[in-house]
């Protein structure tokens, strides 16, 4: 896999987490919205099945492994939304009628309220993502061929060499 499709698909990936929000807002805001296209669970959306798949071929990457927490912080709150906006009140049947639209509205505000939460989860998940295109992109400048003068090695924090540096001709399917 050359750099051109690495990007990419991390590019599409990015598109996918970003869909999921903004379904995840239009379900929030009570738009006709299948549930089920915005999966509660971290591994079952696009992003993460993306991110638990075909992106560990970066997880020697820090800027990969710094996704990880953020986008798992980022389901648990929509956990919270989810069963805000969907799970059932246990009240007897005359007073879910009664109350259903007053309970359901509080629900709904407490559900916008947390999507805030959301939000600034998902702007951190999309600057990581950004470092982490931006690191795949000096990798693959470093490992250009051309006069090693020019080249400047892959090193690790410590500035030495990296021997687990990726080789981003090993990252074929």
């Amino acid at each position: 896999m050359d750099t051109r499709e690495i990007l990419d698909r991390l590019r599409t990936a990015k598109s996918a987490h970003l869909g999921w929000v903004n379904r995840a807002r239009a379900l929030i805001d009570g738009k006709p919205m299948d549930k089920d296209k915005v999966p509660v669970k971290h591994t079952d959306c696009l992003f993460g099945k993306w991110y638990y798949g075909d992106g560990r071929k970066l997880a020697s990457l820090p800027s990969y492994q710094a996704i990880e927490a953020p986008h798992d912080k980022l389901h648990a709150i929509y956990q919270e939304i989810f069963e805000l906006l969907f799970s059932k009140e246990k009240s007897g049947f005359i007073a879910r009628f009664f109350d259903s639209g007053e309970k359901r509205e509080e629900r709904r505000k407490q559900a916008k309220a947390k999507f805030r939460e959301l939000q600034q989860m998902s702007d951190v998940i999309v600057a990581r993502l950004d470092a982490l295109e931006r690191d795949v992109r000096a990798m693959a400048e470093r490992l250009q061929p051309g006069p090693a003068a020019t080249r400047a090695p892959a090193t690790d924090s410590a500035g030495e060499i990296d021997s687990q540096f990726i080789d981003l001709g090993k990252l074929s399917d």
